[in-house]
């Protein structure tokens, strides 16, 4: 596809979308919702010395965007959502070097960057055609977009779920420059069958599958082999009186790691859906919970262990060989009758036990969140955050596993004042992340501290069209060896013209960074944009940026500096 072709097809959807807002005139049963718009960005980069090429370029020099997401509702049984985002110009990873610098129409619309989306339904059928992010559950899929086309039945409480396609291209390998790693294209499917009704109760059995075309990629990719893996799980949730609840998982995945071994009668198989060979895996997954929601206070015990060998393709990053288990809760400690003094408790508290399977290399983590918000009075409220997460990995080759833990703590304190004229909004941002990593070599563990200060003043004047805001930041992160120190002043000013018909926004942001005992890095950021109403249906937005950066003598040349812009401009048609 060609511009000529995405402009004419533009078109074509304008002149459709219109003819069908004139139809409801003459059959009020047809209604259309969502938006349809266009927009053309252009990328420039100026870097100096000549010849220097120390930072790439990030966008493309040109790019033309489309979206079209309207909701056409025919009558009380039938509608049409569309989802249709997509560039004319690649920008994912692969770029040209792979072999599509030049799109067929099956790389243009299975491309990671585009979405192209139907999903017409008619009482408790719906046709799933295009990009699709499906949730079926926590242990089976829900977490990569697929490209293809399936169905959800929902006759009488009962539901049918399936989708096939593909959530991955296959890319040639490459040796650069830049290095291409490479992929081969892999085909899923999913199944699901079950009973639910609302707040009632849900059981259903779920069916994941994804193979990999070992011929998609030329050359094929040296460090990555072809994978073929199967998953089932067993969901069932119960809601009863008072709420409480109950909700249980169980799954069991078989993966192949590399499709090019030979087959293995003694591994564990599947068939049809799934053959054994020397590389496959069997391993199980369990998930469970049981709490009780109420107006004003929640809790919950919640349970998941993920076997060592259990892999899902729903989920191709979930982190194996660990058992969690956490107590959760919600609730409000006090409530005045004005609503001008609350307090809101949201909290999690357990413990992650990694590396199941090993004994000597078994760690045990400390897992929690907390979210605590006080309303003192009208001008003072407080929040307080505590959060700690990360994960730990068993030693494989190397003596030692993987450690990254991080324990971060945030404290926000807001006050407003104010008269008649202009109410005062103050507010302080803390925060202060530690960060412990192992050296999978030495054993050493390196801790990464960060601290972080944001104070942000915004004045809204009640008698003025002005919005300004103020904002300063610090933030300076150590470790051996190594201090980064960065300081940002910004401020922007918002304000309506043409009867507040278009409205106005401009911002200048100074930053000040510096490492170690190098020379200080300056960096000036100015960003302007515009909103007009041209109709009330029809708006035209404009947004233009430049980003000044000097380089210390950090590295080579010294002061080196590069200009970078973006002129981004647009029409945006909301249909009613």
């Amino acid at each position: 596809m060609n511009k000529k072709h995405h402009l004419l097809l533009l078109l074509v959807l304008l002149q459709f979308t219109a003819s069908a807002q004139d139809s409801t005139k003459k059959q009020p049963p047809f209604k259309i919702s969502g938006t349809i718009g266009v927009s053309y960005e252009h990328y420039g980069l100026s870097r100096k010395p000549t010849g220097w090429t120390g930072f790439t370029p990030r966008k493309p020099w040109n790019q033309l965007r489309f979206n079209f997401t309207p909701t056409m509702q025919f009558g009380k049984n039938f509608s049409l959502p569309v989802n249709f985002n997509f560039a004319t110009t690649p920008t994912n990873f692969a770029g040209p070097y792979t072999g599509i610098g030049k799109q067929n129409l099956g790389q243009f619309i299975t491309n990671p960057m585009n979405s192209f989306g139907l999903n017409p339904k008619y009482k408790w059928a719906e046709l799933l055609l295009g990009t699709q992010y499906l949730n079926y559950s926590e242990l089976s899929t829900g977490d990569i977009g697929v490209f293809g086309a399936g169905v959800d039945l929902r006759p009488k409480g009962y539901f049918i779920k399936f989708f096939t396609g593909l959530s991955q291209q296959g890319i040639n390998f490459f040796t650069g420059p830049p290095a291409t790693t490479g992929a081969y294209k892999r085909t899923n499917w999913m199944f699901s069958l079950g009973k639910m009704k609302e707040d009632k109760y849900e059981f259903a059995v779920n069916f994941v599958k994804a193979k990999d075309d070992s011929a998609s990629a030329s050359p094929p990719p040296p460090s990555v082999k072809p994978q073929e893996g199967f998953t089932m799980s067993l969901v069932a949730k119960t809601f009863f009186q008072k709420g409480w609840y109950v909700k249980v998982e169980g799954a069991q995945s078989l993966y192949t790691k590399d499709m090019t071994l030979p087959l293995d009668s003694s591994k564990s198989s599947f068939k049809p859906f799934i053959k054994g060979n020397t590389s496959t895996i069997k391993d199980y997954a369990g998930d469970a919970g049981i709490g009780k929601k109420g107006k004003n206070f929640d809790i919950g015990l919640k349970l998941k262990y993920i076997g060592a060998g259990f892999q899902t393709p729903g989920y191709p990053f979930m982190l194996p060989d660990r058992f969690d288990y956490t107590l959760n809760t919600r609730f409000n400690a006090w409530k005045s009758k004005s609503g001008t003094h609350k307090m809101n408790v949201v909290a999690s508290l357990g413990k992650r036990v990694n590396n199941v399977t090993s004994n000597t290399l078994k760690a045990e983590q400390f897992i929690a969140n907390l979210n605590w918000f006080t309303q003192f009075d009208d001008h003072f409220s407080l929040n307080v955050s505590f959060n700690n997460f990360g994960f730990q990995t068993p030693g494989g080759i190397n003596p030692y596993g993987i450690k990254n833990v991080s324990n971060d703590f945030g404290l926000n304190p807001s006050y407003t004042w104010g008269n008649d004229k202009v109410i005062h909004l103050m507010s302080l941002n803390y925060n202060y992340s530690k960060y412990d990593e192992r050296d999978v070599l030495t054993g050493n563990i390196t801790s990464n501290n960060t601290h972080t200060g944001l104070l942000t003043y915004v004045p809204t004047f009640l008698t003025k069209d002005l919005s300004p805001d103020f904002t300063v930041m610090y933030f300076r992160n150590t470790l051996p060896l190594f201090k980064l120190t960065l300081i940002t002043v910004s401020s922007g000013l918002s304000m309506p013209a043409l009867k507040k018909k278009l409205n106005l926004r401009g911002q200048l942001q100074y930053n000040y960074s510096k490492t170690n005992s190098y020379k200080n890095n300056n960096n000036l950021i100015a960003s302007f944009n515009s909103d007009w109403k041209v109709t009330k249906k029809l708006t035209w937005s404009t947004f233009i940026s430049s980003n000044q950066f000097k380089y210390g003598d950090e590295i080579t040349p010294n002061n080196a500096r590069y200009l970078e812009s973006i002129i981004r401009t647009g029409f945006n048609y909301r249909f009613e």
